[in-house]
């Protein structure tokens, strides 16, 4: 749920830049409009290029569908709706931006550089290109093909149904399937929607789309930033922060904390009978027992089977009932795993031996740990030796037990 929130937090932001920005049109500057008026290109184009180098497709897809977007609205229709073709122009945008985006949603992000999706975008291209030489030569072509495309009449606004149907589909299909898919959620596109739909929903408002397709670029530009830092300071495997972000964190911590290493026992031997997906899985499941830590204690994937966990403002002494409950949590804890047909069958005794039992079709562990603080060393090096140190003396007495630095 803090997750959701936390993605909630740039989309908002975006929006309420963008009306701040509408309320204070009326005092700008012919220079400064001149700029907003461009300013869509300018975010626009770098969302694409940081989309380009994080090689994510579907950031790219939606960075270039609303920048073609906004420069087809500032080449076409600057001229009133009620002529032609510009009430067919907007008509087609209207219908083209919604169903772009939707295919963006739906298409899984391959990475700019799969053929399936340059493929896709060529066949977009070509087809952009085709309309928008007809506009050019024949501009009144698709007034006479398809008269009652500039008809509005979805909701009060100046949107078409079907257009509008396209918007309220799209939205709420963007929230919805990575949820279902099991992904992180993403606000990218949803809110590109969403700002897309306010433009053409009240298109007679004064530079709304410059202020509008400027959020929608300067959201993609935030979230895919967001992505970036995520990369950098979060585990991929058990989503939570890894070893650089313990580094990071230990810098503001101040001098008063307390360390615990912890080592998921015999988990090699795990590896090598059940297979490095149940491996995995494992992993997954111990992570998340460990962010469940009572006493203010923050998990850290340190490498391997190796976690962290740091309590700010804490000694040794003061961590110890926390962790014997978690040790004693994970050693209770069956953990179902996945495609049990295809894992071997393996004896009792030998489970033992393994440091993992299985129960009703499940698996269990146990962790070994080790406790230092920092009256133990003058720096978060000599924390950490003491506390790795104090986990190795765990596990030469038996495993599944927690030892203090002495």
């Amino acid at each position: 749920m803090s997750q959701i929130l936390i993605r909630l937090l740039p989309p908002l932001f975006c929006l309420a830049l963008a009306l701040f920005t509408y309320w204070q049109l009326p005092w700008l500057q012919r220079e400064q409009l001149s700029l907003l008026d461009q300013l869509p290109f300018i975010v626009c184009t770098l969302a694409a290029f940081m989309a380009v180098l994080a090689n994510r497709s579907r950031d790219l897809g939606a960075a270039g569908t609303m920048l073609v977007s906004y420069w087809i609205i500032n080449h076409f229709l600057q001229a009133p709706l009620g002529t032609e073709p510009a009430g067919q122009v907007f008509g087609i945008i209207s219908l083209c931006l919604p169903a772009l985006l939707m295919l963006f949603i739906i298409l899984p992000d391959t990475g700019w550089r799969h053929p399936a999706f340059l493929v896709l975008v060529a066949f977009i291209s070509i087809f952009a290109l085709i309309v928008i030489s007809l506009f050019q030569w024949q501009p009144l072509w698709f007034a006479k093909l398809m008269p009652g495309l500039g008809e509005t009449g979805f909701l009060g606004l100046r949107l078409s149904t079907s257009a509008g149907l396209l918007f309220l589909i799209a939205l709420p299909l963007g929230v919805a399937l990575p949820l279902l898919q099991h992904e992180p959620p993403d606000t990218s596109l949803p809110g590109c929607v969403l700002f897309g739909f306010i433009t053409m929903g009240w298109f007679e408002l004064p530079y709304i789309s410059a202020i509008m397709f400027s959020a929608a670029g300067l959201l993609l530009i935030v979230n895919q930033t967001h992505s970036l830092l995520n990369m950098v300071y979060r585990d991929e495997l058990t989503q939570i922060p890894n070893r650089r972000a313990l580094l990071r964190d230990v810098r503001s911590m101040g001098s008063h904390y307390a360390l615990a290493m912890v080592d998921v026992d015999h988990f090699k031997k795990v590896n090598d009978n059940y297979g490095h997906d149940v491996g995995d899985q494992i992993l997954k499941a111990v992570a998340a027992k460990l962010r469940r830590v009572a006493g203010g204690g923050k998990a850290y994937r340190f490498g391997g089977e190796e976690f962290c966990l740091l309590f700010r403002g804490r000694q040794s002494e003061q961590v110890l009932d926390f962790l014997e409950e978690l040790r004693r949590t994970i050693a209770d804890y069956d953990m179902t795993t996945r495609d049990k047909k295809s894992r071997p069958r393996i004896h009792k005794s030998g489970e033992k031996k393994r440091g993992a039992s299985r129960r009703e079709g499940n698996i269990r562990v146990t962790i070994s740990m080790g406790v230092a603080d920092s009256q133990d060393a003058l720096h978060f090096e000599g924390v950490l030796k003491a506390a790795d140190s104090a986990m190795y003396r765990a596990k030469e007495g038996g495993r599944n037990q927690i030892q203090c630095c002495y």
